[in-house]
């Protein structure tokens, strides 16, 4: 009985020693321990990515197409780009050729109220032309230097006529021609002043200095304009230029008058163009170190617009 109590109490003794000390378990325990600190270890902090360069690629960037020496690049510009304006105050009356209107050289633009300058005009021509004083004054001295000339012919051949009638008569004529004098040269200055008067009239146009497209006007009608404000900005784009910068590393055979060729960016496509050197560069700037040349090429279907980039084939050295 006794050996059988001892025997049932190392049972129990090896029992608990299993649940509490399973080898099985702490060696599955630090294998899944070892598991993820090897995990822990084979993860880095920052991921890698590593890409392959694909087969037959280059591995240099293409060279862009500025950076081809056989061409410069440059912005176009409109040949003529100026910004118009009067030398007189005034109300803006009317505008006749609003933006985006083509102006034919010479074409009032616009006009500030000239009501006045009108009527002065009217005026001075009036009196410009009022030619019946003159008229008189010439029929006057024609009539006394012929009766002047045969008074004088009779005193001469027969003496029928006194000295003293001779002598008024002819200070009578002096008279006349001096009077007849006077009035050609007022009727000189009133011409003057007729003339003074159209030009204060035209002063208070704002025609075009030639044939173009108004960009911009800056002042509505009925606003008043003063001296010195820009009024219209005026494009001419029918002619286009384009300034392309060249490097002053290098040597360039250029000469004003040469035809080159052009490429220039419409879109998502090139416009070929033929273009005339206007301006060779002579000089280098200082403060971007390139040297600028001007080439002028025809745009009278308005294709191309002003401010796009574009290339200039390098003549052949």
């Amino acid at each position: 009985m006794k050996r059988n109590y001892v025997i049932g109490s190392v049972v129990v003794v090896l029992l608990l020693a299993l649940v509490f000390f399973n080898p099985f378990q702490q060696s599955k325990k630090r294998g899944n321990e070892k598991a993820v600190s090897g995990q822990r270890t084979v993860l880095p902090s920052s991921p890698v990515i590593k890409v392959e360069p694909a087969e037959g690629a280059s591995s240099q960037p293409q060279t862009p197409v500025t950076d081809d020496p056989n061409f410069v690049s440059g912005v176009v510009e409109p040949y003529l780009d100026v910004t118009l304006g009067l030398v007189v105050q005034g109300r803006i009356d009317r505008i006749n050729f609003p933006e985006g209107r083509k102006v034919p050289k010479g074409g009032v633009i616009l006009n500030l109220e000239k009501n006045l300058e009108e009527l002065e005009v009217a005026r001075r021509k009036i009196i410009w032309m009022n030619h019946a004083e003159l008229k008189s004054a010439q029929v006057t001295v024609s009539t006394l230097t012929a009766s002047l000339k045969s008074n004088r012919t009779l005193y001469d051949e027969t003496r029928s006529v006194s000295k003293e009638e001779l002598d008024k008569l002819s200070l009578q004529w002096e008279n006349a021609v001096a009077d007849r004098d006077r009035l050609l040269n007022q009727e000189q200055r009133e011409k003057v002043e007729y003339d003074i008067a159209v030009k204060a009239l035209e002063s208070r146009l704002l025609k075009a200095p030639v044939t173009g497209v108004v960009e911009k006007v800056f002042l509505k009608a009925g606003e008043v304009y003063q001296p010195g404000q820009p009024l219209v900005r005026l494009i001419d784009s029918e002619r286009c230029l384009l300034t392309a910068n060249l490097d002053d590393t290098r040597s360039y055979n250029l000469k004003k008058g040469m035809l080159v060729d052009l490429l220039i960016n419409v879109g998502a496509t090139e416009v070929k163009k033929k273009g005339e050197i206007t301006k060779v560069p002579s000089v280098v700037d200082p403060a971007s170190g390139v040297m600028q040349v001007k080439v002028v090429f025809e745009n009278s279907d308005g294709s191309i617009k002003p401010g796009v980039t574009a290339r200039m084939r390098l003549p052949e050295q």
